[in-house]
């Protein structure tokens, strides 16, 4: 097993060993440096804080339909919130092409409210689309685990439907929340198929920053966005651990 995982690896340590090295263009030269992680700063300062800013905002926006959508699926299931459950699953059966393709023909009008191909608002919603079915069924997941007499309880006492939902659904059902949240948060921040055919020089995020770099044959700027990218990854799921006060990851 230790093999197995060695060889998963082995490519991301590779890269990462790359990273350090001296490189002109697509040709790594004798000796190590920091040039790349320099000129990836410099060049791709903001795509770096894309990564981050954009993935952020989505993320927010994913938590907050997800606990609604969730808890409309599982508590007030009729006909209609059913509806708004299976549709909310469509995004995650439809390709991240096609989803890209479906926002430029559906905005990219060029006029009025809906010329918005290219801008963060655009970009925030295709990542919480894309990603909503992740945190949505994790939270039902946490939802099902939760008697609903722990509800009717304190209802009895005098709790209105907004308080009870606030102060004792909604806490209770966080492990499940940040367990989706999580995962949606590590697939925004390495999305590229949709984002690649909605951004602009603006919002160019770090996957997309990667994919041109190596287009242009930069690779050593490519590798050193590749480590900071992977660096991300791994103190999100560090972050996870802490807040779930658990030792392993689960879904």
């Amino acid at each position: 097993m230790y093999g197995v995982v060695f060889l998963s690896i082995l490519p991301q340590m590779y890269l990462i060993y790359t990273s350090f090295l001296k490189t002109s263009g697509m040709i790594f030269v004798p000796g190590y440096s920091l040039d790349s992680y320099r000129q990836a700063f410099d060049r791709m300062g903001s795509s770096i804080l894309n990564t981050l800013r954009i993935p952020f905002l989505a993320l927010v926006v994913v938590v907050v339909f997800a606990i609604f959508i969730s808890y409309l699926s599982v508590r007030k299931r009729n006909v209609f919130t059913s509806l708004i459950d299976s549709m909310s699953m469509v995004p995650y059966i439809v390709p991240d092409t096609v989803m890209g393709i479906a926002f430029i023909t559906a905005l990219n009008t060029g006029v009025g409210i809906l010329a918005i191909i290219g801008t963060s608002f655009v970009m925030i919603v295709s990542l919480s689309v894309r990603r909503l079915p992740y945190t949505i069924r994790s939270s039902v997941a946490a939802l099902h685990q939760i008697s609903p007499s722990i509800e009717e309880a304190v209802s009895s006492l005098g709790s209105s439907r907004l308080n009870t939902f606030v102060k004792i659904t909604i806490p209770m059902m966080m492990s499940g929340i940040v367990s989706g949240a999580i995962l949606s948060w590590i697939t925004m921040i390495s999305e590229l198929s949709t984002s690649i055919l909605l951004y602009n020089i603006r919002t160019k995020t770090m996957t997309v920053a990667i994919y041109t770099e190596v287009l242009r044959g930069n690779y050593g700027i490519a590798a050193a966005l590749s480590t900071i990218l992977t660096l991300f990854t791994v103190l999100s799921l560090l972050l996870f651990m802490k807040v779930s006060k658990s030792d392993s990851i689960t879904m």
